[in-house]
């Protein structure tokens, strides 16, 4: 074999290996996980896991799950009896939007914004004279502000609209 031939090899070679290299680190980031770990999906997430076994350092520890805000509104059109709503959105403006576009799709001409939650709970609660709309971390908790207002000013108090509207994890 010619000297030229062989240094061709070589040069085939040489240029397959560092293919195949670099073919590792991109299989390596694959799922945008850290080193030590590999990505994980369930129903509505996705995160890293880290890999039986492996060593970590400290620093390379997950601190925990990123949550992304949801918001939620509630407009209404009093003098109609019409109530609009958007639940599980990415900010204030966008609920708000949405709530006052629902309340018109239904009929009412006059809707105002009444509440905006993010990450919680809201309650609408309506009795014999009045209504009120209260926010809580949970769902009981809203409940529970709207109907203690309710009861405290009206009689037949009962909640008439309840829903929420909690963070989720990042993707």
């Amino acid at each position: 074999m010619s000297k030229r031939a062989h240094l061709m090899k070589r040069r085939i070679f040489v240029y397959l290996v560092l293919l195949f290299a670099s073919c590792i680190s991109v299989v390596h980031a694959e799922g945008g996980c850290p080193p030590g770990q590999y990505p994980q999906q369930g129903h509505g997430f996705q995160t890293c896991v880290p890999i039986p076994n492996a060593q970590q350092d400290a620093g390379d520890r997950p601190t925990g799950p990123v949550l992304e805000d949801r918001w939620q509104a509630i407009a209404t059109d009093a003098s109609k009896a019409v109530i609009g709503v958007s639940t599980n959105v990415l900010s204030e403006d966008i609920a708000m939007r949405n709530a006052l576009s629902d309340c018109r799709a239904k009929g009412g001409s006059q809707c105002t914004i009444n509440l905006t939650v993010v990450n919680g709970c809201a309650s609408m609660v309506v009795g014999a004279k009045i209504m009120n709309f209260k926010g809580g971390k949970t769902q009981k908790e809203a409940d529970k502000k709207a109907m203690d207002l309710c009861n405290s000013k009206d009689t037949n108090c009962a909640v008439l609209y309840a829903a929420c509207s909690t963070a989720v994890r990042a993707l």
